[in-house]
């Protein structure tokens, strides 16, 4: 996850030191008035100037501090030193002075209601909530008819390709490699960038200001998070915090204190996140409080984005922690308080930063609410606000802007999580576009990344000639980059079914046991990826005829992924979470296949029994999920019921959080992660997990029906045939993305069990024809047409005749199927 903060004196290149020809430099320096030096502009409105507050603490304590000093050298001491030592005090004395008189309560700053954007509110949509147009056509339209701006993209290449004249001076030299770094940057020249920022801090040494070294500093922690290499900028930030106790640099603390959380996060370490957070608590008190004339007037101009800087940074912790409520809740506010800011900081900074960074922070906080409202469930109402964002960015810098395709992908993953991947694959090409119209190189990150979402999309529509094509460019990208940070893109399940279905069984199969062994490796055999890698590899032994593996696969992954289905980790790229949903619908029609396969090969065992509850278990597996959700928690009338339902949801999005952030810690080769940090995050897992699990037991045991309502357990064989009456019979029919399947319960016997040899969308193809004459949309009776007995029997003979032999003696049949439960007589 990254969120940007925009403060002054705390200014990335990332998102606002760009080339001088497109973006104003921030210089802006944050005066703490702790100082006896400053002037106090403002003293005529104080109950005590700094003046007289200087004065009287100079007589009162700087006096006979001084005096003391000289009598007990005998009058031959230096009275510089003598002043040296009161100094100290005299300064104290004149913060406590003017904080006294002056000081105010530690109340935030209001945010102006006309500057707070028009949003949702955190639980429930507003009465004149509209939802979103089940189309992006209004989107696509403004993003197909915006033509590159070829003389800017020319400008940012010149940029990154300049070169020093060898008369800068070093301050000048420094400025330079920042700008130059900047636009390579923007060209996802990663390792350029930072060649330039390490260049800039090493010219900077001595020569430039603490506030330049800190945005110095600051590009270049940037830049290592951005290449992967943690423990580079966290060492960096470290550093940072240091240049930020001078006198004209105290800002950045801020944003530092912000990067180390961000850092910590990535490194798996939640809790010292955290507490670098609170470490901008003190800050912003003071802040707040201050008597001190120069932090008045500085809060004036400032406090608004300060106070936003507070928002986001608790909506990375609240995100981290899986409390996406509150991090909705403080990611709106720090949107409000930075519009709020903005006029005060363009009219009143000194070298004030452009309007156009200012807005682009504004923008990512709206993306960061669409983010928590789509891992709410809110999936509507997430789509209103990452449309807004995407819209404000297209107003402002157009479409062809190196932060448009974050805003576009913030869209396309709402569209994965809607199912709407036609969609989602027109935005992730529109971004792939963009990064190469401007000249982001095929090898960066951000290229590669969008490459890989792609291919993802594209297999969900079983596009697989396509995926394969898109892994290939992605192999040529990324042949030059480090073994252990390829593995990401060369080893993953999106690729492995691309594999199988090209008919590259046996690449899909060794790629497939090298993801069981990373999985395995990272998170142990009882977790959900590796129960799921085993599911792309007892699939690839399936196709090559290994049964008997691949039969073995099949029952150690399955239940081990049903168990975890509920604690699948939610994950900023939403391919992924879509991913493991099919995953396990896809591995369990798999296995069924194989069954039937070895059934009607003559194999031993009662496969209808055996595999029956499971099907059950996956045809409710959404309805359960949904009913497990907030819309159920609305239906509960019980206080304490529904107190427990809140308090075993809440734990169970902590537990989802923290299993996302424990798999991007793992993600990161051995050498960059903190293996204490994995312990702590898995410690945290598992108190989480006990928690969760009592509030479960509670509800269990308090409100048993509930329970049942929200988890209902799948009915085995038993429980169906003790039901029946005699001469009844069920049939369950499943009807799946790549198989169907059909059982027949009689009332005695054995359960019939067999593979139905079309999909579910063959199946809605000749049921719909079928009932033309049953249904018929006819003006007259002449115009009705005939029934199609011949296609009758074709549904009888595919749906019905394979498990005759568990319904031919029945009277009645109770039909059940994925999207129905109907009794029908014959």
């Amino acid at each position: 996850m990254t969120h940007v903060v925009m403060l002054p004196a705390m200014v990335s290149g990332a998102t606002a030191g760009r080339s001088p020809r497109r973006f104003v430099a921030i210089r802006i320096g944050l005066v703490l008035a702790a100082g006896l030096s400053l002037v106090a502009s403002t003293s005529g409105v104080l109950a005590l100037s700094q003046e007289a507050a200087i004065e009287n603490c100079r007589m009162s304590v700087g006096k006979p501090i001084v005096q003391a000093c000289m009598r007990a050298s005998g009058g031959r001491g230096s009275i510089e030193q003598c002043r040296a030592q009161a100094t100290p005090k005299v300064r104290a004395c004149v913060v406590a002075a003017l904080n006294a008189a002056n000081g105010r309560a530690n109340v935030a700053v209001a945010i102006p209601t006309e500057a707070a954007p028009k949003v949702s509110a955190a639980d429930a949509r507003p009465a004149g909530f509209v939802a979103p147009p089940r189309s992006i056509a209004d989107i696509t339209t403004i993003l197909d008819n915006e033509k590159p701006d070829l003389k800017k993209i020319e400008e940012t290449q010149a940029d990154a390709d300049a070169e020093p004249t060898g008369k800068e001076s070093r301050a000048d030299l420094a400025q330079f490699y920042l700008e130059r770094g900047n636009a390579r940057a923007e060209l996802g020249r990663l390792a350029d960038a930072i060649a330039d920022g390490t260049k800039a801090v090493e010219a900077g040494k001595g020569a430039v200001n603490p506030n330049l070294m800190g945005r110095l500093v600051q590009f270049l922690v940037q830049q290592y998070s951005a290449a992967g290499d943690p423990k580079r900028a966290l060492e960096l930030s470290q550093r940072l915090l240091t240049t930020a106790s001078n006198k004209g640099a105290k800002g950045y603390a801020l944003g530092a204190n912000f990067q180390i959380a961000q850092i910590m996060l990535q490194m798996g370490d939640v809790r010292q996140a955290e507490a670098y957070i609170r470490r901008n608590d003190a800050f912003i008190n003071e802040a707040r409080t201050s008597g001190m004339p120069a932090m008045r007037q500085s809060y004036a101009i400032y406090g608004q984005n300060w106070e936003s800087a507070i928002e986001s940074g608790n909506a990375l912790i609240f995100e981290a922690r899986g409390q996406f409520a509150e991090a909705e809740k403080a990611f709106r506010l720090s949107e409000q308080r930075k519009r709020a800011g903005m006029k005060a900081m363009l009219n009143d900074a000194e070298n004030p930063p452009s309007e156009s960074s200012l807005l682009l922070a504004a923008d990512y906080s709206t993306l960061g609410q669409a983010r928590m409202k789509a891992r709410q469930g809110r999936l509507a109402e997430a789509e209103v606000d990452a449309r807004r964002a995407l819209l404000a960015r297209l107003k402002d810098t157009g479409k062809y802007h190196a932060a448009t395709p974050r805003f576009v992908m913030g869209l396309a993953d709402i569209m994965v999580e809607q199912g709407r991947y036609a969609d989602a694959e027109k935005l992730v090409r529109v971004a792939i576009d963009i990064n190469r119209t401007i000249g982001v190189t095929p090898e960066a990150y951000s290229s590669v990344q969008l490459l890989s979402q792609l291919g993802s999309i594209l297999n969900f529509q079983r596009k697989y000639e396509d995926a394969i094509a898109v892994y290939a460019e992605i192999d040529k990208a990324i042949a030059n980059w480090d073994p252990q940070r390829r593995q990401a893109f060369e080893i993953n399940g999106s690729r492995v079914t691309s594999l199988y279905a090209s008919g590259q069984t046996e690449a899909g199969i060794a790629v497939a046991q090298q993801l069981v062994k990373r999985a395995a490796g990272r998170s142990g055999d009882q977790h959900f990826d590796t129960a799921s890698a085993r599911g792309f590899l007892a699939y690839g032994l399936m196709l090559a005829g290994r049964d008997d593996e691949a039969l073995r696969e099949f029952k150690a992954a399955i239940p081990v992924m049903m168990a975890s289905s509920r604690e699948n980790a939610d994950d900023d790229d939403t391919t992924v979470v879509a991913a493991r949903s099919q995953r396990l619908q896809s591995t369990v029609e798999a296995y069924f296949r194989l069954l039937a396969k070895d059934r009607d090969n003559g194999g031993a065992g009662d496969v209808g029994a055996e595999t029956f509850g499971l099907a059950d278990a996956i045809r409710g597996h959404s309805v359960q999920q949904a009913l497990a959700a907030s819309s159920a928690r609305s239906t509960v009338k019980d206080p304490a019921l529904a107190a427990l339902v809140r308090k075993e949801q809440d734990l169970t999005k902590q537990v989802n959080a923290q299993l996302g952030t424990l798999n991007n810690v793992l993600s990161l080769p051995s050498g960059q992660r903190d293996e204490k940090g994995v312990l702590a995050i898995n410690a945290s897992i598992n108190e989480l997990r006990a928690a969760r699990n009592k509030a479960r037991q509670e509800i269990n045991q308090k409100f048993p029906a509930y329970a049942d309502l929200v988890s209902p357990k799948p009915p085995s064989v038993q429980d169906i045939k003790a039901v029946l009456a005699d001469g009844e019979a069920m049939l369950s029919f499943y009807f799946g993305r790549d198989g169907s399947f059909v059982w027949a319960v009689p009332r005695n016997g054995p359960v019939a069990f067999a593979e139905v040899k079309a999909t579910s969308g063959d199946i809605e193809s000749k049921v719909r024809k079928l009932r033309e004459a049953l249904e018929p949309q006819a003006a007259m009776i002449s115009d009705i047409p005939a029934f199609d007995v011949q296609l009758g029997h074709d549904l009888y003979s595919l749906l019905l005749k394979p498990v005759e032999n568990g319904w031919k003696e029945s009277r009645s049949l109770i039909v059940v199927c994925r999207c129905c439960r109907q009794r029908h007589r014959r």
